[in-house]
């Protein structure tokens, strides 16, 4: 099967699709991803901030030398890491205006680590997250307790901490060649509607005319860590340290994402720059505004995230079981609810795997169960991992 390039039609790797109705002032919502596979290891979502009828978004990803993709767009831990940044400052920006408090700047570190235990290719791989660490600067004449009420009020209406926090039951669905399969394994989903973005879409995106901020929407920076890039192998460990048993190495891989940001008052978006933390990454800009009118809202964008790094591990466990699988999409509903104390909680992540092909339905489940167990952020989702927050008042 041939799959469009995301360089093929020249557009920016981020765009504005179509303009549409978005409260953002409302948390009670489901965040629709529309992903396919595209050439490699490329994705393409269409993100939407909430329903169908809302803004949407075309986002693109990529993954770097590593693991042999073609370094294009950012890698999908970049965009999660990347949310975080989105949704902790943009809401602090928000909350301090409702507020009437003035804050000049925020600069913001954020770090994710990750770890991969078992073989992949032996299919008992499994994913691990670690607590995220956020390190804000606060630039601000207010009282440092105002400060820290604020942020404390920020963790507990963000969506995204929320789902750090939350050990969610995720539900899934598998339809090959047009016909769903019972799961043995996942939980499965009960929505029995779920968009097929092969036939949902008679063509492929393309920008708003109205739009005119595409260019620093998801950005290559140019900028390139020192260091060589060490290709990764089936057992998710670096060629060079050796796939045997006994290495200190080849029983946890850790992944470390780091993303820095520095925004000011009159700033419409958060531009995150974000790295891999291995020898030879390319540095990647992604940018969000918390409304989701300028830029994709941290919402849409953690939905991208996990879409893209669930895709990125069913792509590759394809290749290594050579299993007669092609046309890998999805569609994927995260849904929040917020209650009359203002006490917000996220639903299990909906997820609905389509796949054509040949293969038996024995490998097609093999594929969803090992998609599941080795992607990164299905782990960070199924595990309450209450982010570290330190902050630091500047006057």
């Amino acid at each position: 099967m041939k799959y469009d390039d995301i360089k093929k039609d020249d557009y920016p790797l981020g765009f504005l699709i179509n303009e549409g109705i978005t409260d953002s002032n409302n948390l009670n919502k489901t965040y629709v991803s529309h992903t396919r596979q595209m050439a490699l290891l490329q994705k393409e979502t269409i993100g939407y901030e909430g329903g169908l009828n809302s803004h949407s978004w075309r986002l693109t990803s990529d993954e770097g030398g590593h693991l042999k993709g073609t370094d294009l767009a950012p890698f999908p831990l970049g965009f999660f890491n990347a949310c975080i940044h989105g949704d902790v400052v943009g809401r602090i920006f928000k909350l301090a205006k409702i507020e009437n408090l003035l804050i000049d700047e925020i600069k913001c570190e954020v770090k994710n680590s990750y770890f991969l235990t078992g073989s992949f290719v032996k299919g008992d791989g499994k994913g691990h997250a670690e607590p995220t660490e956020i390190n804000l600067v606060i630039k601000t004449a207010e009282e440092n307790s105002k400060i820290e009420q604020l942020i404390e009020k920020c963790s507990q209406t963000s969506p995204i901490l929320t789902a750090l926090r939350t050990p969610l039951k995720n539900t899934f669905s598998l339809t090959a060649n047009g016909r769903r399969k019972k799961l043995s394994n996942l939980n499965d989903s009960k929505k029995i509607d779920a968009e097929d973005p092969y036939q949902f879409y008679s063509k492929s995106p393309s920008p708003n005319k109205n739009e005119n901020y595409s260019k620093r929407m998801i950005l290559k920076t140019g900028r390139v860590s020192d260091g060589e890039i060490e290709p990764v192998d089936g057992y998710n460990v670096s060629a060079s340290s050796g796939s045997v048993p006994g290495n200190e190495n080849f029983n946890k891989i850790i992944r470390t994402i780091v993303g820095n940001s520095i925004t000011k008052n009159n700033d419409e978006t958060v531009e995150v720059d974000t790295v891999l933390g291995l020898p030879g990454m390319s540095h990647f800009v992604i940018s969000m505004d918390i409304n989701g009118l300028k830029a994709p809202s941290p919402v849409n964008v953690m939905g991208a995230a996990i879409s893209f790094c669930f895709l990125t591990q069913t792509h590759r466990y394809i290749k290594h079981q050579k299993f007669a699988i092609e046309g890998l999409r999805m569609s994927q509903y995260a849904t929040f609810e917020e209650d009359s104390s203002n006490s917000l909680k996220m639903l299990p992540l909906d997820t609905h795997l389509f796949v054509n092909g040949t293969a038996s339905d024995e490998e097609n489940e093999r594929l969803i169960d090992m998609s599941e167990r080795t992607c990164y952020l299905h782990a960070t989702l199924v595990s309450k991992l209450l982010p570290r927050i330190n902050f630091k008042v500047i006057k």
